[in-house]
């Protein structure tokens, strides 16, 4: 069996922009309700299409609540479709927003240009987004997922495990975000969202080939994914964000019931439903050598995490 590849005939004229992706909205029916979709375009051979697909199903054999993402077509172009996560009535508050709303220290968000990249900001750490969730008025998702009476916080904890094991190096303080009720002013952690910078899909195909075969230990996996690093800081003087694994094991060093759940949930997925994620997308849209370095990142992530080898 392989992920369908939905094709959208729906084509925007007038492209919105988010960064550098183009993406448009449109109704969709999933065979249960329709609804807004996002369909966001895939740039050539860059594989965000099938990172982002794998990452959500991924997500989903851990419990983590996230964004769903379906591979498609429009337009002879290849993306990905989500459905609008934003309850009616409710809106979204990036993640830059909460934290400067909730501390005079933190810098007061800015309108970016189109193309702008995210800028670092060493004020973005561990400690300042737990203690921002931590507060009684911010809740956990509401998910299909059990939650084991985790807060919103702990809850994180899981995004940061997730980006650990994906090496993804994309959380940055616009890639997570809150859920705002506009009538009842309660605000719930919104699922996780957009992690196509991760798995190595950005590597050329001959990239991957090599590192899949090289004696060389400095290009091999395990090296490479040692050097993923996340988009949050231990401190606000440090010069580098921290390595994925050392942000998530930093969130639940005084978390147990977080880092049980969490490590709990990835020593249970089998190597088998990892392998099983990415040998369910199409040969058309990702190449054997992708498909193969993605795999055997993710075990050795997890063969890390599991080790509590966050070095």
């Amino acid at each position: 069996m392989t992920y369908p590849v939905k094709q959208i005939n729906d084509f925007a004229k007038d492209l919105e922009q988010l960064g550098t992706k183009e993406k448009f909205w449109f109704p969709y029916s999933d065979g249960q309700s329709e609804q807004l979709w996002l369909f966001k375009y895939s740039w050539a051979e860059t594989g965000e299409h099938w990172s982002e697909k794998c990452a959500a199903e991924i997500c989903h054999l851990l419990g983590i609540p996230h964004a769903p993402y379906e591979l498609a077509i429009s337009n002879g172009r290849v993306g990905v479709i989500t459905p609008n996560i934003i309850p009616n009535g409710h809106r979204m508050v990036m993640g830059n927003e909460v934290l400067h709303a909730n501390s005079n220290e933190y810098p007061r968000p800015q309108p970016k240009v189109d193309d702008e990249q995210i800028v670092r900001v060493r004020e973005h750490t561990v400690k300042r987004v737990l203690g921002c969730l931590d507060q009684d008025h911010f809740r956990p998702p509401v998910s299909e997922y059990p939650l084991d009476g985790l807060n919103a916080g702990d809850v994180f904890c899981g995004y940061l495990l997730l980006d650990a094991l994906i090496s993804n190096q994309d959380r940055h303080h616009e890639n997570w975000a809150i859920i705002l009720n506009g009538e009842t002013n309660e605000c719930f952690l919104c699922p996780t969202y957009d992690h196509a910078a991760s798995l190595g899909r950005e590597l050329k195909e001959t990239e991957c080939t090599e590192r899949l075969s090289t004696r060389d230990k400095n290009r091999s996996i395990p090296h490479f994914v040692r050097k993923a690093r996340s988009e949050l800081f231990r401190s606000k003087t440090d010069k580098k964000p921290m390595l994925t694994a050392e942000a998530f094991y930093l969130s639940v060093e005084k978390r147990p019931n977080a880092r049980q759940h969490w490590l709990g949930k990835l020593a249970a997925l089998s190597d088998d439903a990892i392998r099983d994620v990415f040998h369910q997308v199409d040969g058309t849209c990702i190449t054997e050598a992708a498909r193969d370095f993605a795999v055997m990142m993710v075990l050795e992530n997890k063969k890390r995490l599991l080790e509590n080898d966050n070095a």
